[in-house]
């Protein structure tokens, strides 16, 4: 009986331990959200999962463009959705193993149509996709880390919790400290893609790359890159420290003197969609 009502304590305080952490996080990031100007756009939509999908500007420019789509993981929901909707080729950036196997099982079932809903969480059955316009010359597989330099090797570090797919080149989910546990994987840039695919004005881009998206859209900048739409995952804010906001800050402040403007969504914290201000 005794122990029975030591484990009963210690589950009512990690409780209470995981509930007071969780205020705290949120009271952060209801700090971060309030410094922040949000735009009202009409036509801002979403496709895909609950966990996968995105907020964007449902615009007829997208209709057979070219899209960078970095991170995919083992969700290409909105991928999928985004080739339906408007017949866009989609170049999917991401060199982690469990991703590439996701990426092979959609283009060994292209042509299928959706027979189940999407999954909760991360991992989407194939199923669960309407395959029907997916081929591979419309989602096209770079199997490289999008980063702001090229062709340079680098330590891809994986993530505590193994069940999780994404993977980092700064290693944010361990607070930025050199771990054992990485793979190797070798670099490319937007310009890069860009040119190889010889695409002049790129219409969007969407970043969900584990904390490299800072680095990523300062080089972008910096090569006069300026995409219509800006859809970015700042993955450093979902375990908030100074340097993860420091850091948001720092190229939150940069794309807006660019001429973007911060666009109020329905996605969930910390996504963010930045439209060109002539848009």
């Amino acid at each position: 009986m005794v122990r029975y009502f030591n484990r009963l304590i210690k589950k009512i305080l990690s409780k209470k331990i995981i509930n007071f952490f969780i205020k705290k996080l949120n009271f952060r990031q209801n700090q971060i959200l309030k410094k922040l100007q949000f735009h009202n756009y009409k036509n801002i939509s979403f496709l895909g999962s609950n966990y996968g999908g995105w907020s964007f500007l449902d615009n007829s420019y997208l209709n057979n463009k070219y899209i960078i789509s970095a991170g995919l993981g083992e969700d290409a929901s909105f991928d999928v959705e985004l080739i339906s909707k408007y017949n866009c080729k989609i170049l999917v950036v991401d060199p982690t193993p469990r991703a590439i196997k996701h990426y092979d099982e959609i283009i060994n079932n292209k042509g299928r149509s959706k027979s189940k809903s999407y999954e909760e969480g991360g991992k989407q059955s194939i199923h669960s996709y309407d395959l029907s316009n997916v081929n591979k010359d419309n989602f096209i597989l770079i199997n490289n880390a999008l980063y702001d330099i090229d062709n340079k090797e680098l330590k891809f570090f994986a993530p505590p919790n193994k069940k999780h797919v994404s993977y980092s080149l700064n290693n944010w989910q361990n607070n930025y400290e050199e771990t054992e546990d990485y793979i190797k994987v070798k670099t490319i840039t937007v310009k890069s893609i860009l040119d190889k695919f010889n695409i002049e004005n790129l219409e969007m881009i969407k970043l969900d790359i584990e904390g490299a998206a800072v680095e990523v859209i300062l080089d972008m900048l910096e090569n006069k890159i300026f995409p219509n739409q800006i859809l970015v995952e700042f993955d450093e804010l979902n375990k908030l420290n100074d340097k993860s906001i420091k850091r948001f800050f720092s190229i939150h402040k940069k794309i807006l003197s660019n001429n973007y403007k911060l666009t109020k969504t329905c996605s969930k914290f910390p996504d963010f969609l930045y439209l060109k201000s002539s848009m």
